[in-house]
């Protein structure tokens, strides 16, 4: 099983080799755009061949997700780290893993964590699209990740130590509010939502810490454990990576020491398994410490063990021919057939003492200081010779010095052209106005008469046999259209379908969803398939993909700005919010039973943020939630804008409102009436 751990700087890639890793990840960039985290390209170049010499392998992880701009960067970066040896790319964006796959089709690519992939039917599609390997989601419990890990076609990996969040990885838009992309984690949770008078981190987690699991993730069979923590030190990384080293390599349970080190390596408000086991949610929460930017006695000792220390991983053997009055004859190969050869000092009659193998085998076992560890000798020793050991350290310095730098090889890989997506300007007309609920009290015959095109719902709520649905399900003139829940486990889906088999016998045709996975599962029921905005769509070549994976239409991502929107090819119906809080997190758990204990997520507010605004939290499937914004996205003043944009819908999202605001908007948008909700913002339209 690989140990895979983050290196956030080049002195990060040496913690992490040092301590115990097979592989490590990272992202680079050229100086114009180089963020934080991020490596240069020399430093690239320079990570992969210290890392290669010595059995570890570099990943390159791609910006999350991308705009059309954005593309060609990333595939840029993507054939450059491959010139280099990176040994694969990390990319969490369907049109990104559409564009790579042309571009290095030879790359291995490994799907991320935020594209969401937490099901059989996901794992198969990735598979489909040529991904190699697919990271899956830290919130699945043991069941729902045997399942997982068993039936894969491609190799998984897992979270199993870092920082946690209480969103889903990939469904957090806090940084969208920042003038930012959905990235690496800054901790805009930490800043200002408070629950009460005293506590103002309502969302902070605890740190993930999987330690007390490992033999049972050692025996599922997972391909790689994953260390998150790009953002933090050097430090960190090399004192878990060497924990989590041990643990795998012995698989006994970590002494006190090596949590000692745990601890020591982040000041975390604790440790928590509690998606894995099934511990209750309050356990999960903690508000972490900051990080010390000064030097410590305890990162003092840490770096200086992986400055000054080689661990010794690549296998080495040797073969040795000792005859009277010949030179002695000595051969080292390493695992990847790589052997250097060398003679030296001739042997002499034995008188006393006669050179045994094991005699040699204890000189030849010295090889510290290198990446090498002794793994076997061949001898063939004439009878009654002797040759003082001594001899052989300069010729075995030599020979693993030779070793090493044939072992600085560079795999040469074939490249493609990614070919350019046909004009595709949409729709040429205006768009139809569609109209999204979060329960049926928001419906009313106001709104019948308003006849929106298409009402989406929760499935749970357009199966819950509410009065005010049924003119709307009659209407011949209205698509009804059920919302599926952003993560559905295999342990959900039986419930799942119980429910859509209701949906069925209702008449309703249509499912929108917000997961890949989802798409051939609704599709083997017989509804019809719409892309939902928890998709992540930001780039046309996602789109290409909805389109070629025959989705009925797609819902853009909400933080695009009016110039991506039109100017992105629209091989498909296309569809975008104009008017709707801003979901700005999707958590696994219930964020108000966590904080109270008891769920009433159903009937809670939510949370100010630090200007006193309400931040509300909705309940959705399986008692999790949605945190939206506190300001409402409203872009009625720029509609000649989102009227020529080629789009085939446009979208009112209403969260909180009730039945009489939610017809006033509608009127609002049709030139109906001139009601204007309070808090709003054009947010980066």
């Amino acid at each position: 099983m690989e140990l895979l751990s983050p290196a956030g700087s080049a002195e990060g890639v040496s913690a992490a080799v040092q301590s115990g890793a097979d592989a490590v990840y990272l992202s680079f960039a050229t100086l114009s755009e180089r963020k934080k985290f991020d490596l240069t390209e020399d430093e690239l170049g320079r990570a992969v061949q210290f890392a290669h010499v010595r059995g570890v392998k570099i990943y390159v992880k791609l910006d999350y997700f991308c705009r059309d701009a954005d593309l060609p960067l990333a595939v840029e970066n993507a054939r450059r780290a491959s010139r280099m040896g990176a040994d694969a790319v990390i990319a969490e964006d369907l049109g990104l893993i559409w564009a790579l796959r042309r571009a290095v089709p030879s790359m291995p690519i490994h799907a991320g964590e935020a594209l969401g992939i937490h099901d059989l039917d996901g794992v198969r599609l990735c598979a489909a699209m040529g991904v190699s390997r697919v990271a899956l989601p830290r919130e699945l419990p043991k069941k729902e990740l045997e399942t997982l890990v068993k039936g894969s076609p491609i190799e998984t990996e897992i979270c199993a130590h870092g920082p946690l969040c209480a969103a889903f990885k990939g469904q957090c838009m806090l940084p969208a509010l920042h003038d930012a992309l959905p990235g690496p984690c800054e901790g805009w949770c930490l800043r200002g939502f408070k629950a009460g008078i005293r506590e103002r981190h309502p969302v902070a987690m605890k740190d993930l810490c999987l330690i007390s699991q490992a033999e049972f993730l050692t025996g599922l069979g997972v391909t790689a454990l994953r260390i998150d923590g790009r953002e933090r030190r050097p430090e960190y990384c090399a004192a878990v990576t060497g924990v989590w080293s041990r643990a795998i390599g012995t698989l006994r349970t970590p002494s006190e020491e090596d949590m000692e080190l745990l601890r020591g390596a982040f000041p975390a408000a604790g440790f928590t398994d509690a998606y894995l086991t099934g511990a209750q949610a309050e356990s999960m929460l903690g508000m972490p410490s900051p990080e010390p930017e000064e030097d410590t006695p305890f990162y003092a000792a840490v770096r200086k063990n992986y400055l000054n220390h080689e661990f010794q991983r690549v296998p080495v053997t040797f073969d040795i021919t000792v005859n009277l009055e010949e030179p002695v004859k000595l051969t080292a190969a390493d695992d990847r057939g790589n052997f250097a050869s060398g003679e030296g000092g001739a042997p002499e009659l034995a008188f006393h003492t006669e050179t045994t193998q094991a005699m040699l085998q204890t000189e030849l076992y010295k090889t510290g200081g290198t990446p090498f560890r002794f793994a076997g000798l061949t001898a063939h020793i004439q009878k009654g010779v002797y040759l003082d050991p001594k001899v052989l350290a300069p010729i075995r310095d030599k020979l693993l010095q030779e070793l090493l730098e044939k072992r600085v090889t560079l795999e040469t890989r074939a490249e493609g052209v990614v070919p350019s997506l046909p004009p595709s300007p949409g729709h040429s007309g205006p768009p139809i106005l569609t109209v999204a609920v979060q329960k049926c009290s928001q419906l009313s015959s106001r709104l019948l008469s308003l006849a929106p095109p298409v009402l989406y719902l929760p499935l749970e709520e357009a199966v819950s046999g509410d009065k005010r649905l049924e003119p709307f399900l009659d209407d011949k003139n209205i698509t009804v259209c059920a919302t599926l829940p952003e993560y559905i486990y295999a342990s959900e889906l039986p419930e799942v379908a119980q429910l859509l088999f209701k949906a069925r016998q209702l008449g309703i045709k249509d499912l929108a969803v917000s997961n890949i996975g989802h798409i051939v599962f609704v599709r083997r029921l017989g509804f019809n398939v719409r892309g939902d905005t928890a998709m992540n769509v930001r780039n046309s070549n996602t789109l290409d993909v909805l389109a070629r994976l025959r989705l009925g239409s797609a819902a853009l991502a909400m933080d695009l700005s009016s110039f991506q929107v039109r100017s992105m090819e629209k091989p498909m119906d296309t569809e975008l919010v104009i008017y709707g809080r801003l979901p700005l997190m999707r958590t696994a758990a219930c964020l108000i039973r966590a904080r109270s204990g008891v769920c009433s997520c159903d009937s809670a507010l939510g949370f100010p943020d630090s200007s006193g605004f309400i931040n509300p939290v909705t309940r959705s499937f399986g008692c999790r939630n949605t945190l939206w914004s506190a300001q409402k996205l409203h872009l009625i003043k720029r509609s000649r804008e989102y009227l020529t944009a080629g789009l085939w819908g446009v979208r009112l999202s209403f969260t909180t409102e009730n039945a009489d605001e939610c017809a006033k908007i509608t009127e609002r948008y049709l030139e109906l009436g001139t009601y204007e909700p309070s808090s709003t913002t054009q947010g980066k339209f």
